[in-house]
């Protein structure tokens, strides 16, 4: 079972201003000290808003349910007292705005899982997943900051799914793809250590043990796949820093060699789609 105390990564991670719109505001790339690859423009979370912006008049909202289990009951009482749900929600609402109220919930669910409910436009995070994320990062030597990492990538995976509805943004392939290139974006692009936090969210996925028709035909790509996509993104925002993963085989080089270019085209697009909505 997970330890006390959780330690939101929030409280770890120094996160750059989300109302830095233009380069002079932060460093090359809107996080942290290090040069980028040649030709690399302004970071994703500095990307000035677009002039036509929408203002929104909703926002991120947090709510907290009964919980029966007495050790869920605890870890709520937990990530309540760290201001898990409370930071993310703060961090996207100074950074984009939202026509309707979005709400970010812990619960009680049965099984291990995440998702958004586009009815009621809820994030729900089980605490069954975060059971068992608990027993995945197990012989972690920092088990509690990677179980922590791997939440929040997988929160901001599924606020991706909420910006995507509330904001009625067009998609092309896998909207699974998409919001894990987003809060890959996020992270990397956001706040120091959030290269860390990204790898740590698909170190958390399960292995992919039977690959059957349903696995092949799921909407997620397999967990393999996720990984590697993932890191692909964190390698291309600064090889040079990730140049051991090329050889010591954390990342093909077949891969790797096309992460820059993969890296600054999934980032110009979530600059245009997410531009309008832009706080500056």
């Amino acid at each position: 079972m997970l330890r006390n105390p959780f330690r939101s990564r929030f409280a770890a991670l120094a996160l750059v201003p989300l109302a830095c719109a233009a380069v002079a505001a932060c460093d090359g790339r809107g996080v942290r000290g290090g040069a980028a690859h040649p030709g690399a423009a302004p970071g994703f979370r500095a990307a000035p808003a677009a002039p036509q912006a929408a203002v929104g008049a909703g926002q991120f909202r947090v709510a907290y349910r009964p919980v029966r289990d007495t050790v869920f009951a605890q870890w709520q009482d937990d990530f309540r007292q760290e201001h898990f749900l409370e930071d993310v929600a703060a961090w996207m609402n100074d950074w984009v705005r939202l026509p309707r109220d979005v709400t970010l919930t812990f619960a009680e669910c049965g099984e291990s899982n995440s998702f958004y409910e586009p009815k009621d436009r809820t994030v729900t995070v089980c605490f069954e997943l975060v059971d068992e994320l608990d027993q995945i990062f197990a012989h972690d030597e920092d088990r509690d900051q990677a179980v922590n990492d791997a939440l929040l990538f997988t929160t901001l995976h599924e606020v991706g799914h909420a910006l995507v509805n509330v904001l009625d943004l067009p998609i092309t392939g896998r909207e699974e793809d998409a919001v894990d290139q987003l809060a890959s974006l996020i992270l990397v692009d956001g706040a120091d250590d959030g290269d860390e936090a990204a790898v740590n969210g698909v170190r958390g996925l399960p292995d992919d043990d039977q690959l059957d028709d349903l696995a092949f035909a799921d909407e997620h790509a397999l967990n393999g796949q996720r990984f590697y996509n993932v890191l692909c993104l964190v390698y291309g925002q600064d090889p040079d820093a990730y140049a051991e993963w090329t050889r010591d085989g954390t990342l093909p080089p077949e891969r790797a060699e096309r992460c820059p270019e993969e890296y600054d085209r999934t980032r110009e697009a979530w600059d245009r789609l997410l531009g309008p909505y832009l706080k500056t």
